[in-house]
């Protein structure tokens, strides 16, 4: 058996046995040496074993060697089938390798198509389409005339076969190669379509899909197929059913206001494409499969400019009277059950609710429609299904402020659901209509949400507060009923103190009516108009909501109350104020009664919270003052290389936490945020010192080295106006981190492999330095000394046997360390520092999270604004993907637009290929960073990793990570935080393939 498989070859192909350049041997089963006898796989483990080795494959040859293997496999039709289309699994994976003639192996794939079974055709199909998402090489590279020839025949041959799994593979196939006869996008639609009512469920689902896909690849879906997408939502097949409804509202949102004609018992009526898909769209909320449901309910959300009566349908099972028509019934109608008196016909069968009046002069224009849809979606015993309902309510209420407004009691009604997640929904939803517009609450909804407060969840509480904040209440009783409700929690939840303020802060500013009346004012605050009152405490948390409810109204409303208002109210809005700043209104000193003269002076003293913002307090001054001078002190005295062993890194932490309090309090200018930026990095420079050479804290030397060398590099590329001395200084810093961090590696292994270009580096380090040195100007006869030294004892000449290793002088790196002095860095008011902030986000503005297909990248939209902003180039976008794994993109120039000089504003869409699959719902994280110039290539980016060399890491490895473009930068992030997108991909499955099967 093995003698009969080794003779088998492939002629013309990879299958050929000899080498490329050995044409006469292309007809022969062996090269001229019997060496090179190609012998096929002949087992599931060899070929796996193979496919496992791919990466080590160190030349062509031996690519191309296992390119022929591959090749006469598939032709030797004895094997097994699953080697075989293991084999085409194989076949794919070289084409990803360097030395891989791409072409070639397709030739191959192709040329086995003849004589392969089924099975083996579906895998190798797939195969093309995974060459194509890979390499894109039907459109790279042209195929030979009779490749494409042969492979167009094939694919006609078996678009047509009995197997389903071949009929889905080559749809797949069809929109990339464009067999003879099928090159248009029409004809490629023609075809594909035909097959969306196949009889078999998996190929219907498969064309769906694949057109599908070629409307996300820019090609525009005719309108003709609505009608079979209308069909395919009625499929037995759940899956066929998901993809429709997709289809439907991609259709409809190329072709909105394409007309749609109905005809029914005589009568013609036409409404818009839009509309119509709509309403087909409510009719799959009915749908016996959760999935559906789900996806039908959030597709609902996407619709713009939908009619405003079948928006309001959906809020009501009884279909209305503007979706009837009247029944032309004719001659026979004429004189049939009429009374007595001549009255009209009436029907004489009684209609039950539900049942359809075969003797009405009325229809109804749509059979079911959207009769009741969202209904049915909050209804749903699914919670997936009713959060979808209520993302979608809120998106088209955006749209509609009638739609809102019937939205609101189905919403409100929602704060009953058994589930904490639907709750929440519905408070995001009513927090977005009452954004927009207040809240119109009836008795009963406000009733439902104060019986909602009493909620475990403190989110679900903390957002009823913020709902009834955007409320209006129609009588004052509903608002002393409020007032107890409130007064419950406040004891019940003390945690909930200052969501309460702000929900009572909302409602005072839009009830100036109620507020104005004194009999509810003195029912809130317990006061009698007979006797005298008392005082009521000042560390009574009610008491306090309540003269912030009413301190909040508008300025007339207030002014009414002065023979209403005890004198101790007044007399303790200076302490309320003072205490609750963020809860009392700007100008509450206008509504003081000018008998209080001394409440009225209490109130024109700044608060504390202002003083600090504009910064009035001579305390601040002289605090951030002193805080200066002594961070200065300590700083030169470490620069003083007599006197630095005396400065301890803790009293330099000290001055720090200083400073950093007064920042807490107040904007640091520019000059002081240097200094304490600078003076950070001193204090692990001297932990540094203080570490090296101890083997057992290997581990924290290295992580302070890239400390050190990623905040010398952020200090230094995003501060504008630095001197040459200050330069030196951080170029001086990062030479300190690269001895710091070879110092580490010395003791272990891993030096001895790399130790000449460890050299290398330091020498290119130290070098750097020096020529910063001679720019800046100056005479530093100590650093010049110490520079000496080093490249005295490190750069030397090697003195030893040539047999022996070449080791990194650990004796001289040591004393480098230990002689170490930072240099002085010395700031002026001149200096600015570079930041980024995020502002409104895109997404925020289109859903709570962001939908996509998970086949295909995904944009992720945001816009951030840039200040003392020198180079646009530099800028870099970060993304961290749910595998914790940081992915950077370059923006492109035009996505910044000028607000000032050295200011910017970005606008931009990120294109991520998120590793999710369907229904996983999850977010990721943006930043944005500089990148920095690296002063030595490779080892920098390192050093800042803080972590060992790999250990295949080699003199090869390092030239080539040197040619690369991102090694030649050092990434540092400047956004003051991340944003945060969440992203849920769509929940339809992908096309099956040939492994899946397996």
């Amino acid at each position: 058996m093995k003698r009969a498989l080794s003779q088998v070859s492939t002629p013309g192909t990879y299958g050929d046995s000899g080498d490329e350049n050995n044409n006469d041997s292309a007809g022969s089963p062996t090269s001229s040496t019997a060496g090179d006898q190609v012998i096929p796989f002949e087992s599931y483990e060899d070929v796996h074993t193979t496919m496992l080795s791919l990466k080590d494959l160190c030349n062509d040859h031996d690519v191309r060697k296992v390119a022929r293997r591959a090749m006469v496999t598939l032709r030797t039709i004895e094997l097994q089938i699953a080697i075989r289309q293991l084999v085409v699994r194989l076949a794919t994976h070289l084409c990803t390798c360097p030395g891989a003639n791409s072409i070639k192996i397709l030739t191959g794939l192709v040329g086995a198509l003849s004589s392969s079974e089924p099975a083996v055709r579906c895998e190798i199909y797939q195969a093309m389409v995974n060459l194509h998402e890979l390499k894109d090489i039907f459109r790279s590279e042209q195929l030979p005339e009779n490749i494409h020839g042969t492979l167009s025949g094939a694919l006609l041959g078996d678009l047509n076969h009995t197997q389903h799994h071949l009929r889905c593979a080559v749809l797949a196939v069809i929109p990339i190669v464009r067999p003879h006869g099928i090159e248009s996008d029409s004809a490629v639609f023609d075809t594909i379509c035909r097959y969306s009512m196949d009889a078999h469920p998996k190929v219907r689902q498969q064309a769906l899909s694949i057109i599908l896909q070629q409307h996300l690849a820019g090609i525009e879906l005719p309108v003709e197929m609505y009608d079979e997408c209308v069909v395919a939502t009625k499929d037995d097949f759940e899956q066929v059913r998901l993809v429709a409804v997709e289809l439907l509202w991609t259709i409809s949102s190329v072709h909105p206001e394409h007309p749609v004609v109905i005809h029914k018992y005589k009568v013609t009526e036409t409404i818009r494409l839009l509309d119509d898909a709509f309403v087909k769209l409510c009719d799959m909320v009915n749908d016996s499969s959760t999935v559906v449901r789900q996806r039908a309910c959030s597709i609902l959300g996407r619709f713009k400019n939908v009619d405003i009566k079948f928006l309001s349908q959906t809020f009501s099972k009884q279909v209305m009277s503007h979706l009837r028509r009247y029944v032309p019934r004719g001659p026979r109608n004429r004189g049939r059950n009429r009374s007595a008196k001549g009255q009209p016909a009436q029907s004489h069968i009684p209609t039950p609710e539900g049942d359809v009046d075969v003797e009405s002069d009325e229809f109804r224009l749509l059979d079911s429609g959207a009769a009741g849809a969202f209904v049915h979606g909050l209804e749903d015993e699914f919670q997936e299904v009713r959060d979808a309902a209520i993302e979608s309510i809120t998106e088209l209420s955006g749209a509609s402020s009638e739609f809102a407004g019937k939205a609101v009691d189905f919403l409100i009604d929602m704060f009953n659901d058994s589930s904490d997640r639907v709750r929440q929904c519905a408070i995001r939803a009513l927090l977005a209509i009452g954004t927009r517009t207040p809240l119109n609450l009836t008795e009963e909804q406000m009733l439902i949400a104060v019986s909602a407060m009493k909620d475990a969840s403190s989110t679900v509480r903390h957002g009823i507060y913020g709902v009834l904040g955007v409320s209006l209440l129609d009588k004052a009783e509903w608002m002393e009923t409020l007032m107890t409700a409130f007064k419950a929690n406040l004891e019940r939840y003390p945690d909930d103190q200052m969501p309460i303020y702000k929900a009572l802060q909302a409602l005072g500013r839009r009830h100036p009516t109620i507020i104005a009346s004194h009999e509810v004012v003195r029912s809130l605050l317990g006061i009698s108009k007979d006797y005298l009152n008392r005082e009521s405490r000042l560390d009574d948390i009610y008491y306090a909501g309540v003269v912030i409810l009413i301190m909040n109204a508008p300025l007339d409303a207030r002014l009414a109350l002065h023979r209403v208002l005890p004198e101790f109210v007044y007399s303790h809005l200076p302490y309320l104020r003072d205490k609750y700043p963020d809860s009392m209104p700007y100008d509450l000193i206008e509504c003081v009664p000018s008998r209080y003269p001394f409440v009225k002076q209490m109130l024109r003293r700044p608060h504390k919270v202002a003083s600090i913002s504009m910064l009035a307090s001579e305390d601040y001054k002289a605090e951030l003052a002193a805080g200066v001078e002594g961070l200065s002190k300590c700083l030169s005295q470490i620069s003083n290389r007599s006197a630095h062993a005396d400065v301890p890194a803790e009293q330099l932490s000290h001055r720090i936490n200083e400073l950093k309090k007064c920042a807490k309090q107040g904007r640091l200018p520019v000059a002081d945020d240097l200094a304490v930026s600078y003076a950070q990095i001193i204090v692990d420079t001297l932990l540094a010192k203080s570490l090296a050479g101890n083997t057992l804290r290997r581990t924290e030397s290295l992580g302070l080295a890239a400390q050190i060398m990623r905040q010398a590099y952020k200090l230094e590329c995003t501060t504008l106006g630095l001197t040459p001395r200050n330069r030196l200084a951080l170029v001086y810093l990062r030479l300190f981190a690269h001895a710091v961090w070879a110092s580490a590696l010395s003791v272990s292994g891993c030096a001895r492999r790399v130790v000449g270009l460890l050299r290398s580096d330091l020498q290119h380090r130290a070098q750097r330095t020096t020529d910063h040195l001679l720019r800046a100007g100056l005479e530093f006869p100590e650093l010049a000394r110490l520079l000496r030294d080093l490249e005295a004892d490190v750069y030397g000449e090697r003195t030893d046997s040539p047999d022996e290793a070449w080791p990194l002088p650990v004796a001289a790196l040591a004393t480098f360390i230990s002689d170490y002095t930072p240099l002085a860095f010395l700031v002026h008011g001149q200096c600015q520092r570079t930041n980024a902030a995020f502002t409104s986000t895109a997404a925020a503005s289109m859903r709570r999270t962001l939908e996509f297909n998970h086949m295909f990248p995904v944009d992720l939209p945001f816009s951030a604004s840039f200040e003392w902003l020198a180079h646009r180039q530099q800028i870099v976008v970060s993304v961290r993907l749910p595998t914790q794994q940081t992915v950077s993109h370059v923006p492109p120039m035009e996505a910044f637009v000028p607000k000032s000089q050295l200011h910017w504003q970005m606008h931009w869409q990120v294109p991520v290929l998120l590793p999710l699959g369907s229904g996983e719902e999850t977010a990721v994280e943006l930043n944005v960073a500089m990148r920095c110039a690296a002063d030595v290539p490779v080892w920098d980016a390192m050093v800042v990793g803080g972590q060992d060399l790999p250990s295949t890491f080699a003199a090869e490895d390092y030239f080539r990570l040197a040619g690369d473009d991102t090694e030649q930068f050092v990434s540092v992030e400047i956004s003051k935080e991340p944003l945060r997108i969440g992203v849920n991909p769509v929940q339809f499955k992908p096309p099956a393939t040939a492994q899946t099967r397996i």
